[in-house]
């Protein structure tokens, strides 16, 4: 008999209580651990925030899903970790013990990077949460009544450069359709060395499509570049060479600014001894365990990852939803192993797999493995990219619903494509 706590309030956590839930016995029990009562799609939120789609479609409620599935749910923040003595402690001071703990959350925005956002909200908006997605929106809906300029920006220690460069094809589209882009003008900051690089030096030709792309539609972009500083009407950048030594600072004018902001491990994590490196992430083995602590596994961008490419600035690697899915899998299958008293046995294959809608067309980035050199290196184009990404969306909102994490024909569809999911050594 083991109790396995999950701390995740994404998708990942819910998803690694599906799969431990059906590969455990009957004498185990799983408790998920989340601050907040809804899982949100991230890639959803950039439609949401411009008013393209309703937060319902981009969310599922946590709760009544777990109890059909007869798994426990406690909602609440943590206060403070005890690998030692196998406690978490909650912020209202409950104490929740567990014989193995998977950690799925443990990162938050780091805003105070950026110093003036705190004075700006009312210009600068992010989508770090749903409470954040929705004032997003209700500024841009107020933005469309003033428009002005705009400014889209990636920090340095953020990877989610998917949604950055969909949220601004986007607003683009949205824009013209209103007969106002020639009232916005338009710029993209980014620490990557070049567009489409992605933390990994590009997919295929991902350079040449961005570049040709943000030319065609006239958005201005700034490459190894970070903000320095926000007024409420205006983004202090700098920008850096090829060595990471700043080489000018430029002003950009705006009226309405989305960030994407670094993101840094919560106290919790940080305040254990052991636990995590330098950066304040997680060392495991290649099966997603503690290297400190083997009780305790880790999943999603708290891993501590050696970075592929060497950048000028700090361009972390995506964690894209095939790889999530693929770390989730194999945290949950180690988990069952562990408890059955064998040694862990699978391990992420590390592939990428992840779509941008350019805004009614888009580009399906595959990389077998992510990091080069790859196996396969492809980039499929076409609307059917942008139709199949909203309705991959949907759909696993849905397979959720159901209980299902990983249906038959989603195996065979990856299969055929000769992309795993997971690696098993011999036992």
């Amino acid at each position: 008999m083991a109790h396995i706590l999950i701390i995740g309030h994404g998708l990942n956590g819910l998803t690694a209580a599906l799969q431990l839930n059906r590969l455990t016995g009957e004498d185990d029990w799983i408790t998920l651990l989340s601050q907040e009562r809804y899982g949100l799609i991230s890639s959803a939120l950039p439609y949401v925030s411009v008013g393209l789609r309703a937060m319902d479609q981009a969310r599922i409620e946590i709760a009544p899903l777990l109890a059909r599935q007869n798994i426990r749910h406690i909602l609440g923040g943590v206060a403070a970790l005890y690998p030692e003595r196998q406690v978490v402690v909650l912020e209202n001071g409950q104490r929740v013990p567990f014989d193995y703990l998977i950690i799925a959350d443990g990162m938050a925005p780091a805003f105070d990077h950026i110093p003036g956002v705190s004075r700006s909200q009312r210009m600068v908006h992010s989508l770090t949460s749903e409470n954040e997605t929705l004032r997003a929106e209700l500024a841009f809906q107020d933005f469309l009544n003033a428009p002005g300029p705009m400014t889209v920006a990636v920090s340095p220690g953020s990877g989610d450069y998917q949604n950055a460069y969909q949220y601004v094809f986007n607003v683009d589209q949205l824009l013209r359709r209103r007969r106002l882009r020639d009232q916005v003008p338009i710029s993209f900051v980014t620490s990557e060395p070049f567009l489409g690089h992605f933390g990994i030096g590009g997919i295929g030709n991902s350079n040449a499509l961005f570049e040709s792309a943000f030319r065609a539609r006239q958005i201005q972009w700034i490459c190894n570049a970070a903000v320095d500083r926000v007024e409420p009407s205006a983004f202090h950048i700098v920008h850096f060479d090829d060595e990471g030594v700043p080489k000018g600072r430029k002003l950009l004018e705006s009226r309405y600014g989305m960030v994407w902001p670094a993101l840094r491990s919560q106290r919790f994590v940080t305040d254990v001894d052991g636990l995590v490196d330098r950066g304040g992430l997680i060392p495991t083995n290649k099966f997603l365990q503690s290297v400190q602590y083997p009780h305790i596994f880790a999943l999603g961008d708290i891993v501590a990852q050696k970075s592929s490419a060497t950048t000028p600035m700090e361009t972390p690697e995506p964690c894209s939803d095939f790889l999530r899915e693929s770390m989730t899998s194999s945290v949950a299958g180690n988990v069952a192993e562990v408890i059955r008293q064998r040694y862990p046995l699978y391990e992420p294959t590390g592939n990428g797999f992840f779509m941008v809608d350019f805004g009614g067309k888009g580009a399906a980035f595959l990389a077998v493995p992510q990091r080069p050199p790859r196996n396969i290196d492809r980039i499929y184009r076409g609307r059917f990219v942008a139709v199949v990404k909203r309705a991959m969306e949907r759909y696993h909102l849905q397979k959720l619903r159901v209980g299902v994490t990983e249906p038959l024909f989603e195996r065979l569809i990856f299969r055929f494509m000769k992309v795993a999911r997971i690696k098993r050594r011999a036992a």
